[in-house]
């Protein structure tokens, strides 16, 4: 590739950082004075003709690996696969990391694949996770069954953009988004379109429970057509307009301050203004004959979401006639290692087995 270099160009590199920074002076016919850098001083004369010849060679040098970089084939963006030894929290796995789910993702569109090594069994049952932070933070890392990869299922787990980027609908539109990228790619991915569930934990939960539960809000992105065999809430808030009396009743003032600040970011407006979006944002709104087997688990010492949230869940699914089941996580608060223990996993996997053998065989 030709590199042609004008009279008064001017490379500046930083050590130690990794920025280079190149100013082009079109109407340079002679010396000229450049315009400083507002971090870096004042501006310098560059005699042009005097440095033409390693001007030359420095942007040779300096552009040859970008210039490789753009003949690279598309594919060479494509994610990385990385195995995982036996040893790893989902036993011996592949793993496809930061597949974006929008034409131009920012920075959290996107989600992690993890699959058994055991391509005997394709196509996987899938198990759609999403993780908490209080819509405003977290990581697609924090996967609270990762075990079931070890017991064959598929695991995708998904970012979404947090609330101080955009209030709600933002984040159930992410994950109904993700939703429907997967299942579009399902056979490239080696995981069954028809036999998949949707989880998550506390913030994770709640979008769980929408991305199940309003399979009919085109607002957020649902397709009507689209329904997961079952949904695993775990410490997800069920009720929003409920959550601050819940919190109250139970005196935690660590919940209050947190939902405080998480409340109005998600909602968008404060939280003495939000009762119409606290509906609409609240997963017991959408509770109908139609929803999903629901499995919620909740810790009876949670002091972030209050155990009335998963009970009022638990009741207004039962008045429905919905299959669900409430599993108590005796002396646990909000989230931890209680709730991965070898003690709790027997009822997820016996929960989910019995959902897939119902669903028949792929």
């Amino acid at each position: 590739m030709t590199l042609p270099v004008l009279p008064g160009v001017l490379i500046r590199v930083y050590p130690c950082e990794s920025v280079i920074e190149v100013y082009a002076l079109f109407a340079l016919l002679g010396s000229q004075k450049i315009p400083g850098d507002k971090n870096r001083g004042s501006g310098r004369i560059l005699p042009p003709m005097k440095t033409i010849a390693y001007l030359r060679l420095v942007l040779a040098v300096m552009l040859l690996p970008a210039s490789g970089a753009l003949a690279q084939p598309a594919s060479a963006n494509a994610p990385a696969v990385e195995t995982l030894p036996a040893s790893s929290p989902y036993g011996e796995a592949t793993v496809k990391r930061n597949i974006p789910y929008v034409s131009h993702p920012t920075t959290n569109q996107n989600f992690d694949l993890y699959l058994p090594r055991n391509p005997g069994v394709r196509p996987f049952p899938l198990v759609i996770w999403i993780h908490g932070g209080a819509w405003m933070m977290g990581s697609k890392e924090w996967d609270n069954v990762k075990y079931l990869v070890r017991r064959g299922y598929a695991i995708a787990s998904i970012d979404y953009r947090f609330s101080p980027e955009a209030p709600f609908p933002a984040q159930i539109q992410d994950c109904n988004a993700a939703l429907n990228f997967i299942l579009a790619h399902a056979a490239d991915y080696g995981v069954d379109a028809r036999r998949f569930v949707v989880g998550g934990g506390s913030a994770g939960g709640h979008l769980a429970l929408l991305l199940g539960l309003a399979r009919q809000e085109r607002e957020f992105g649902a397709n009507p057509a689209v329904k997961p065999l079952a949904i695993l809430d775990f410490f997800g808030p069920t009720d929003l307009n409920g959550m601050t009396a819940d919190l109250q009743a139970i005196h935690s003032r660590k919940g209050i301050e947190l939902w405080q600040d998480a409340g109005p970011k998600l909602l968008g407006v404060p939280l003495d203004q939000a009762a119409a979006q606290a509906k609409a944002a609240s997963p017991i709104t959408y509770v109908s004959a139609a929803a999903p087997p629901v499995l919620i688990l909740q810790g009876d010492e949670d002091d972030l979401v209050p155990v009335a949230q998963s009970q009022r869940l638990h009741v207004a699914l039962n008045r429905a006639g919905v299959d669900n089941e409430l599993i108590m996580v005796h002396d646990a608060g909000h989230d931890g290692p209680m709730f991965s223990t070898p003690r709790i996993q027997p009822g997820i996997i016996d929960f989910l087995n019995g959902i897939f053998k119902s669903a028949g065989s792929p």
